[in-house]
């Protein structure tokens, strides 16, 4: 563009700038920034303000001072919207004295803070934990006649709930409506999730029903949150009874429902169910992802349904879309090695070498383990050696395997003696506490 003759109007760069950055091409857009300004093209407060955008959406807020200042020098005064997209970097870069001063700033410039900059504070100081900064800056914010909104105490209560103060952030929720500012589905769901982090659930459950009176309509979201505390808390039949009431109220639950219980029902042995609810989700016509089959075929694997795990696989390894990751792998190895079934194991461990996705080192240590437990060291060794020349290590309990095997003079393969050896530690100082040498130690595989 900057080639042709005579060059492109300004406000044509700005149609140009603005579509990169709606198809979240930044770095593309910043040269094309650049190229105006080699080629003579000034910029303008529109240019000045995506060029800023730019910079913050690379990570570089802090550069987007230099552009803030070449902007006064050219006489373009900069509005609220750029100091706050500004402001919004450098506090997502986590520079926030740099936030705080650019706000100082601003008034210097007769450029006055808007609700918009303050509450991107007050998340920001809450993000991190620190609760009073985030109260200082709505003290300020109430001094200049700007009253907190649901986007203000919605981040005070997350800050609270965060530092696992939820009685504080509820306190906080109750002066939001004492202030004649009416809970959103957002604030409930805020409230709810640090009732349900906390494990209390009936209030979370009071929350949940205060809702529906006041006519604030859950939301997907809302009845996942629920539905994972009722998980944790141990209530699956809860959290079961929770989904057929959201399909009832006409709802449709998402990945993350599904999810989270499948994995709770794996975790706890209730395959049957949990393969009933895989079914239903494909039914309707919800696509499982990867880390569902990784949680079924796990489960499979925990119950010793080993063919039906292995089914499951294929199904996943010969999809069209989703392929395993080398976390579904590990899980299968681990699970085939549990079984015995370590030449199986050691040949799929192979196959993955000209995959997407190769051995990591959970991967070697949870080969390594099987033929410790049932082959011996000296098979090991060569796998042992390998896994070293690629970089990674012995975990804990391989490592304690090793040892074992050391105590009782089984270790007969120089790398596998060496790895001992270097390691400088007792037998007693490497297993991990609670296990014994003589117990069925598995590798946590995913």
């Amino acid at each position: 563009m900057v080639s042709m003759n005579p060059k492109p109007s300004i406000s044509r760069f700005d149609q140009v700038l603005s579509y990169l950055l709606k198809m979240n091409v930044p770095h593309t857009a910043f040269s094309v920034s650049r190229s105006m300004e080699l080629a003579g093209i000034p910029h303008n407060e529109y240019t000045l303000d995506m060029l800023i955008r730019c910079l913050c959406k690379l990570g570089s807020a802090d550069v987007g001072f230099s552009v803030l200042g070449k902007a006064f020098k050219l006489g373009v005064q900069p509005d609220v919207v750029t100091f706050g997209t500004l402001i919004n970097g450098l506090s997502k870069d986590g520079k926030l004295a740099e936030a705080v001063n650019l706000v100082d700033e601003m008034i210097e410039k007769n450029v006055m803070p808007n609700l918009y900059t303050f509450n991107i504070l007050v998340d920001a100081f809450c993000k991190k934990g620190n609760v009073l900064e985030a109260k200082a800056v709505v003290k300020r914010m109430i001094q200049r006649g700007l009253l907190p909104n649901n986007i203000t105490y919605n981040s005070l209560m997350n800050g609270y709930s965060l530092r696992n103060e939820v009685d504080k952030a509820r306190r906080v929720f109750d002066c939001m409506v004492l202030t004649g500012c009416k809970p959103n589905v957002y604030n409930y769901n805020t409230m709810i999730d640090g009732y349900c982090k906390s494990k209390r659930m009936e209030e979370a459950e009071q929350l949940f029903n205060d809702m529906l009176g006041k006519d604030v309509s859950p939301c997907t979201i809302t009845y996942n949150i629920l539905m994972n505390g009722y998980c944790h808390a141990g209530r699956l039949e809860d959290a079961q009874e929770l989904l057929k009431k959201m399909c009832s109220q006409g709802l449709s639950p998402n990945l993350a429902t599904y999810r989270t219980l499948l994995a709770n029902l794996c975790n706890r042995g209730y395959l049957d169910k949990a393969l009933a609810l895989f079914e239903a989700m494909k039914s309707n016509k919800l696509k499982p992802d990867v880390p569902m089959y990784n949680f079924i075929i796990a489960g499979l694997f925990e119950a010793g349904r080993v063919n039906e795990a292995r089914e499951m696989f294929s199904t996943l390894s010969e999809g069209d879309c989703l392929k395993p990751t080398t976390r579904t792998y590990n899980i299968v190895i681990n699970g085939l090695c549990r079984q015995g079934l370590v030449d199986d194991a050691y040949n799929l461990f192979r196959t993955m070498e000209g995959l997407t996705c190769p051995p990591n080192c959970k991967s070697y240590n949870v080969i390594i383990h099987g033929f410790l437990q049932h082959k011996g060291p000296f098979e090991a060794g060569d796998l042992i050696q390998e896994m070293l020349s690629k970089g990674f290590t012995a975990d804990t309990t391989t490592m304690s395997l090793l040892m074992d095997l050391t105590s009782k003079n089984q270790l007969n393969h120089p790398v596998v003696r060496k790895l001992v050896g270097d390691s400088g530690m007792a037998c007693e100082e490497v297993r991990p506490k609670g296990l014994s040498a003589e117990r069925n130690i598995t590798p946590e595989a995913c």
